[in-house]
């Protein structure tokens, strides 16, 4: 009685053992590809302090946010960006849009001293600074693109409203 018992168990194991393997393969596999998708970056991509960020784009982000002509002359138009998607309730649904010169509310300085308001900066090469400002607290936040055209000149390129974050 006792060797059919242990020929049972082995086989039992025998047969179970490939299948834990496989599947320790295939959930180590998915958790590495996971991994990988999730923390890929560009190289050229790279998250900036304000203070970094090149002399000539610093110039032009405070000229741009203290006159007007100058700000109406340094956007791509028509503007194409996000706004949140009135007739989605309970989401961050965005839709997107495009705006014109008549229809554009001028920027003014964000209020960098504002404890709850966080900024970040990111830079795809030399020519492209994305800027998030976010409001973490009640998940709120945009986004502007920034790019240096032939001309050397920056401009904004792409800016999504003020709307409840993914």
């Amino acid at each position: 009685m006792t060797c059919a018992c242990n020929q049972i168990i082995r086989i039992t194991v025998t047969i179970h053992y490939p299948m834990r393997l496989i599947l320790f393969f295939l959930s180590t596999l998915s958790i590495v590809a996971l991994s990988c998708k999730n923390g890929a970056k560009d190289p050229a991509e790279k998250v900036v302090k304000p203070e970094d960020l090149p002399a000539d784009f610093q110039a032009f982000y405070q000229r741009f946010h203290a006159d007007s002509a100058y700000q109406m002359s340094h956007i791509e138009w028509p503007l194409k960006g996000e706004r949140p998607n009135p007739s989605q309730t309970g989401g961050a649904k965005k839709m997107l849009t495009s705006w014109e010169p008549e229809n554009w509310s001028l920027f003014s300085a964000p209020d960098l001293t504002d404890v709850g308001l966080k900024r970040s900066i990111e830079t795809m090469g030399d020519a492209l600074i994305i800027e998030r400002l976010e409001y973490p607290m009640v998940n709120y936040g945009l986004e502007r693109q920034f790019f240096k055209d032939d001309n050397q000149e920056w401009r904004l390129i792409f800016y999504a409203e003020m709307q409840e974050l993914r």
